[in-house]
């Protein structure tokens, strides 16, 4: 980019500054709007929003540049908060689009930050996941929670389910199996390149037996993870 503000540029900024009067004022405004509103749905900052920013509803961090130690962990925070909107879909992580190939620092950031004293290696081993790594497990997760169900001759008896779901120590294993499931599926429905390549009658297949599945769920047992919105830390596919 060239040095010297574009005109356009320079005419936007004049104009933000007779509306707002300030910097300071269009900055906290337009952070407010980002927190709170729909609109704008991206922010571009240099060295800011790194400590004191709390947007739960922030899902996804692009990262263009190098981030080490402390300023790295602070970064990945933005995005890793739990969120649920008000028609209750939820959110558990982000994702973080590494451009700079930063998150190799990650293992060093973990072992240096002293906020994480105490922690034992295996607490922190999840804290960032390849998202392609997680789309690879979803005929798994299908496959194991269609198992439970092999004593089911007609998978249209709905009855049947609900009979073999009656043992609690089996209906708590299909609980764990599909939430297990329900993220797996919201994760890959969520990357462009399994859409594209996943042929249409087979995404309609994982869809609809997540919805059915979710029909035996009680309505006072422990949401389930939202097929649609689930996010996980991850690298451009």
């Amino acid at each position: 980019m060239d040095d010297e503000p574009a005109d356009e540029i320079v005419r936007f900024w004049q104009k933000m500054m007779k509306r707002y009067g300030s910097e300071e004022e269009y900055n906290k405004q337009i952070i407010n709007r980002f927190k709170y509103g729909d609109e704008p749905e991206i922010l571009i900052v240099v060295d800011k929003l790194l400590t004191g920013f709390d947007a739960p509803r922030n899902t996804v961090l692009y990262l263009t540049r190098i981030l080490r130690e402390h300023t790295l962990l602070q970064a990945i925070a933005r995005v890793n908060r739990i969120y649920e909107n008000e028609d209750g879909a939820s959110k558990e992580f982000g994702y973080i689009v590494d451009y700079a190939s930063v998150l190799g620092e990650l293992d060093r950031a973990l072992s240096m930050y002293s906020v994480l004293d105490g922690f034992e290696d295996e607490d922190l081993a999840g804290t960032l996941i390849a998202v392609q790594e997680e789309v690879a497990k979803l005929p798994q997760r299908y496959s194991d929670l269609w198992d439970l169900f092999n004593e089911v001759k007609n998978q249209y008896d709905e009855e049947a389910y609900e009979q073999l779901l009656a043992d609690d120590a089996l209906r708590e294993e299909f609980y764990e199996r599909l939430a297990q499931y329900s993220k797996a599926l919201g994760i890959a429905l969520s990357v462009e390149k399994f859409v594209m390549n996943t042929p249409e009658e087979k995404l309609r297949q994982y869809k609809d037996d997540l919805k059915r599945f979710q029909c035996q769920v009680p309505i006072d047992h422990k949401p389930l993870p939202a097929m649609e919105s689930e996010a996980k830390s991850g690298s451009p596919q």
